[in-house]
């Protein structure tokens, strides 16, 4: 569900079938969905690790407006817990971020103005996670 999120979602297949917890993943996503669409046609992407390759260990694809940056950040399997990505369009703003979807995810981000550096940690591998970056630029001396 996570990969669906930054662009439309399309669901089919046996809904009804689906075990509880994965119903409410569902149901989740939807949700999440439904409250950042609005931002998503006049959003800019951006591939912080560049465009993905067949074998790497993650991926991220990030979407921006003037206010807020989505990112979708994926660790495959056997890749470390913890990466870094630069987001350079956000450097010396003060950001927070918001874990979105799956809200269960024990996902663990925490972002460095300096830098322009998001350090992200997902314990288990395969997983997703969709984060929101809500930025200000500090204001100019």
């Amino acid at each position: 569900m996570a990969s669906a999120l930054l662009g439309r979602i399309h669901l089919s297949g046996l809904l009804s079938d689906l075990r509880p917890e994965a119903r409410a993943l569902v149901h989740e996503a939807v949700t999440v969905y439904k409250a950042i669409r609005a931002d998503l046609p006049q959003a800019v992407p951006a591939w912080p690790f560049g465009l993905p390759a067949r074998d790497d260990p993650w991926l991220a694809l990030a979407l921006r407006t003037p206010a807020t940056t989505y990112l979708t950040v994926w660790r495959r399997p056997g890749a470390e817990s913890t990466m870094s990505l630069l987001l350079p369009h956000l450097r010396g703003s003060a950001a927070r971020v918001d874990g979105l979807y799956p809200t269960a995810s024990q996902a663990v981000a925490a972002w460095n103005p300096d830098a322009a550096d998001l350090t992200l940690t997902l314990p288990t591998a395969p997983s997703a996670v969709l984060l929101r970056l809500t930025h200000t630029v500090p204001d100019a001396p």
